[in-house]
């Protein structure tokens, strides 16, 4: 029986759950299948503490993420129409579940070391109220909550990487390609879609604060030629529409986006990457109602936009 998960990497801190419960991440795929686990959820490690504030906000979010995520649908259907799968598909930032099932068999056989057309799936989410969300509708997944720049898998163990809007949360997001060419099979495909820079110009023309996201050209930088063949970089403009203001805004705090990330001496050079302060500072309901007509200004026959450029990705593992 190969073991996929890694001995915990003393680079990264253990994740404190609300119970102070840490779980190991020094398991073999069997003990995992044999439920050595945290609600259902292997408990991986989160690199900083900022990624421990990205983790207890996007859990908190859990509950209400599938009423706002209409970008996140929009995305997954972009990014899985040239999508397949077979052997063991990892999910970074898997929040409440994708469904895979038109793109593989998904089964959970008794010995996984068994080499057959199927398709296994590790979700792996640094927060751990988006993994027990999982667990209810994909009871099949292996949940592990753990950092995308700092994955508790062996070298070269997955077939396929998919991650779909999560990794432009990362504070160091060439340590989470690092990370995913090192737990990449050689010739294994990663397919990702990143929030790019340009992104929510509609708030900015609402007086909200919007700092930039990294640009397409940084996110393609960290992509070294040495490790990887680039199939595919594209920038996709995506915009949805809602009938409010509110509902606009709470597209984003529904589902967890609403946290400010910090500068970082780790980030690409020239490029900094942050969400929105989403909530303005009014001084009362003039200040609303004047941003609310700021709003209808903007609306077209769909509704109120809100855009946001996407950077899809699909790059093969070199051997």
């Amino acid at each position: 029986m190969p073991s996929l998960i890694k001995s915990s990497d003393p680079s990264c801190s253990e994740f404190a759950h609300e119970s102070n419960k840490f779980i190991s991440c020094d398991l073999k795929l069997s003990e995992l299948n044999a439920g050595v686990s945290y609600g259902g959820v292997l408990a991986g490690t989160v690199s900083n503490v900022h990624g421990t504030q990205i983790a207890e906000r996007f859990s908190a979010a859990a509950h209400s993420y599938q009423d706002h995520n209409q970008l996140q649908r929009l995305s997954a259907a972009s990014l899985l129409s040239e999508f397949s799968a077979a052997g063991y598909l990892l999910d970074i930032g898997a929040g409440p579940g994708t469904d895979f099932s038109a793109y593989h068999s998904v089964s959970q056989p008794a010995d996984l070391s068994t080499q057959n057309s199927s398709t296994t799936v590790f979700a792996v989410d640094i927060a751990l109220g988006m993994l027990q969300k999982l667990k209810q509708s994909y009871p099949d997944y292996h949940g592990v909550c753990a950092d995308a720049q700092c994955l508790p898998f062996t070298n070269g163990c997955m077939d396929v990487i998919y991650s779909n809007l999560a990794l432009q949360w990362c504070a160091d997001f060439p340590a989470a390609v690092a990370e995913i060419a090192r737990v990449l099979k050689p010739n294994g495909e990663c397919h990702l879609s990143l929030v790019a820079q340009g992104s929510l110009n509609q708030l900015a023309e609402l007086g909200l604060r919007v700092n930039d996201f990294l640009t397409m050209q940084a996110l393609k930088a960290a992509f070294k030629l040495d490790t990887w063949e680039l199939l595919e970089v594209q920038l996709v403009p995506m915009t949805v529409y809602f009938d409010t203001l509110k509902a606009l805004l709470y597209s984003i705090k529904g589902v967890g986006a609403s946290v400010h990330v910090a500068s970082s001496t780790t980030r690409v050079s020239g490029s900094t990457m942050s969400a929105s302060e989403f909530t303005p500072r009014l001084r009362g309901r003039q200040d609303w109602q004047a941003m609310q007509a700021k709003a209808e200004s903007l609306r077209l026959p769909q509704g109120l936009p809100l855009t946001y450029q996407i950077v899809q990705i699909r790059a093969r593992r070199r051997f």
